[in-house]
């Protein structure tokens, strides 16, 4: 009965087209980075603000997305998501440089101080070219999560990694996670959550050093998620990734991440890491995270004004631009009845500033403070009902 549900839920869920944009990925100077990133990090960062609500027992963690690498010696043309691995050993020095330590989440509660020096470091896909990669972070100390796609270990003629690579990179101290099991949007596909729930275990356990202890992490194939797909997946993964801006607070099961991408200003990043970003998450959505809107509410204790608010968005706009920045207004503005309330017309963005097919948008609200748009909401993913402005 729960399968049915969830099958027609999903079948429903097919009249959703949308995109979740991943941008393309390009190399970092050769040399340490210079611009408002350069001395961000030169001594252990004091974080300006905790956690929601200003939570002094809160964490601000960043958590990075990789896709797959190469050189630039090689004839293979560099795709969307591809990173060289230049550009990932000047990243893995600049982080170990300015203090960072790899952090692997785990379903154990964080029992110590916050620590601005940690930061989650996650590979999606688990291209054959990952494996180098995970010789580049040891190299820096580092460990990092490799979220897989099991239909395609050991698949012929696919350049991802094999049963023994991934059980190697186990032994070696880092977490082998789930991509989904085809890497289908799970909103959009049935079988797809079925595969991921109850067959994908079964797979991953066959190999050496993967034990159900450890198979724990989960995340969307294109970021994509309801309520119900997330309920459906808690018992057997308790940790959820997802592409939504933000910092992980260590202690939400759901836990965003921000993608590199080639568009993206390097000092967005170098910003990112410093916790330059992090601000007190004061706006909370009222509408459940990932449920399909048109218009959406936070709640605005702080009775912050809409005028000196921003969106930023992880999907590409119309001018292919990731992590661009708006002004919020006219979008978002003070509800007529409840002065404490905020409305985002969700539908009236979308149609502004992204290209017709997008049906996601995965955003954060920021307010400038010192030069820094500092988030003062937590990231979330909305499925747009987009209402034609013709």
């Amino acid at each position: 009965m729960i399968f049915r549900s969830i099958l027609l839920l999903c079948f429903f869920s097919l009249l959703i087209h949308s995109t979740v944009g991943c941008g393309i990925l390009y190399a970092i100077a050769a040399q340490t980075p210079t611009g408002t990133g350069d001395n961000l990090r030169g001594q252990p960062l004091q974080n300006p603000f905790k956690g929601p609500a200003d939570d002094s027992n809160a964490w601000n963690i960043p958590v990075l997305c990789y896709h797959a690498f190469y050189d630039h010696n090689t004839s293979r043309t560099p795709g969307p998501l591809d990173e060289s691995y230049k550009a990932f050993e000047d990243m893995l020095h600049y982080l170990k440089s300015r203090g960072f330590r790899s952090f692997i989440p785990s379903t154990d509660p964080l029992t110590d101080e916050p620590d601005p020096q940690k930061v989650v470091i996650t590979l999606d896909d688990g291209h054959v070219s990952q494996f180098r990669a995970a010789e580049l972070l040891e190299k820096y100390d580092m460990r990092g999560i490799f979220f897989v796609i099991p239909s395609l270990i050991d698949a012929p003629d696919n350049p991802h990694m094999s049963a023994a690579q991934l059980s190697e990179l186990a032994s070696r101290g880092h977490l082998i996670g789930v991509h989904g099991h085809r890497h289908a949007s799970m909103p959009a596909y049935g079988p797809e959550i079925i595969a991921v729930r109850d067959t994908v275990p079964g797979i991953l356990k066959q190999i050496p050093g993967i034990t159900d202890k450890n198979l724990h992490s989960l995340a969307f194939p294109f970021g994509h998620y309801t309520p119900a797909v997330k309920r459906s997946m808690r018992s057997r993964y308790p940790l959820q990734y997802t592409v939504n801006p933000g910092y992980w607070d260590g202690q939400s099961t759901l836990i965003p991440r921000i993608l590199i991408t080639r568009d993206t200003d390097r000092d967005f990043y170098y910003a990112y890491l410093s916790g330059a970003m992090a601000g007190p998450r004061v706006l909370t959505m009222r509408e459940p995270n990932g449920s399909r809107q048109s218009v959406i509410h936070f709640e605005n204790p702080g009775m912050l004004d809409p005028g000196t608010l921003y969106i930023r968005v992880v999907s590409p706009d119309n001018n292919g631009r990731h992590y661009d920045i708006r002004p919020a207004t006219p979008f978002l503005s003070v509800d007529d009845r409840y002065g404490n309330v905020l409305v985002f017309d969700v539908s009236g963005f979308m149609n502004a500033y992204h290209p017709v097919n997008h049906r996601a948008l995965s955003f954060v609200v920021t307010k400038k403070e010192k030069g820094a748009y500092r988030f003062v909401s937590d990231g979330y993913l909305i499925w747009v009902n987009r209402v034609d402005t013709d």
